[in-house]
């Protein structure tokens, strides 16, 4: 179905909901009430039907909090509906990659507003400092311990299921998983006897990749090991994402597949693909 945002901006503009009075006329004020939410649903569907069609019962709650608490002092009504729901959405889209970003994890709402707190505040501290340093300055600002800045660092680096790929055999699997058999690549570094050899089959397979490929990869391989590599071991090897390792390094933010993602203007699938390709590589080296 089509919707006409000129139509529904006329028919909001022109409501009498506002000229009733909700005491003395309760019928009609009700009945205006739910044409309003009405056009506004589809005033919205207008602007971006694909986005927002499935939020139906957001958008009804935000239109009927606008109506009861508009008055003449808010300027237009439209107005003040666009940024409620603005809000609303930036809410909605937050927790929508918070969930992804958790999938599988049962993680506390307590860490999780404490990671978005971290998040917001990293963001606003000097660039130019040390991770160390960043977590020292976090700690007085949110008044917890060092060891408790650290691990909200480690859960915002969390990234449940953006690092997956699909097989050849369609299914998904975890790509750090397929690094050294069926552990998990940071517990494969922690307990590797030599992490230089494990480092150093990652740089043979990703030396073996068309250049187009290595950018993506780079920062998909940093982004899942920056967390256990010394200076001394991040600059022996070309396949270490500098832009990744220093944005670590000054705000302990570890970018998401999606991130890079978008960084590359490709889809999440695509990143998939080049992941899978590299995967067969790097199995070879074993």
């Amino acid at each position: 179905m089509q919707y006409d945002k000129q139509k529904y901006e006329k028919l909001i503009s022109e409501s009498p909901l506002f000229s009733i009075d909700r005491e003395r006329e309760h019928t009609a004020f009700k009945r205006e009430s739910y044409r309003m939410i009405e056009f506004l649903y589809c005033y919205l569907l207008a602007i971006n039907q694909y986005e927002y069609e499935p939020y139906g019962c957001e958008i009804t709650e935000v239109a009927i909090r606008c109506i009861n608490n508009f008055d003449g002092s808010k300027g237009v009504f439209l107005h003040y509906f666009n940024s409620a729901w603005k809000q609303e959405y930036s809410h909605i889209m937050g927790k929508k990659i918070e969930e992804e970003k958790y999938r599988g994890l049962r993680i506390t709402e307590e860490d999780r507003r404490a990671v978005r707190k971290y998040i917001k505040l990293a963001q606003q501290m000097r660039m130019d400092c040390r991770a160390d340093q960043l977590f020292e300055q976090l700690s007085m600002a949110m008044n917890l311990p060092v060891e408790r800045i650290i691990e909200l660092a480690q859960l915002n680096s969390v990234t449940v299921g953006s690092d997956s790929y699909i097989g050849d055999d369609g299914e998904e699997q975890s790509l750090w998983d397929q690094i050294r058999g069926n552990e998990n690549v940071s517990q494969g570094i922690e307990a590797a006897e030599d992490i230089q050899e494990l480092l150093r089959r990652l740089e043979r397979a990703y030396e073996s990749l068309q250049q187009r490929q290595k950018p993506i990869v780079s920062d998909m391989i940093t982004a899942k090991i920056c967390t256990f590599l010394t200076e001394a071991e991040a600059g022996k090897f070309t396949f270490i994402s500098e832009s990744v390792l220093e944005r670590y390094r000054k705000n302990g933010i570890v970018p998401t597949q999606r991130d890079i993602a978008q960084k590359y203007g490709r889809d999440e699938a695509s990143i998939s693909r080049t992941i899978n390709t590299f995967l067969k590589k790097l199995k070879r080296e074993d």
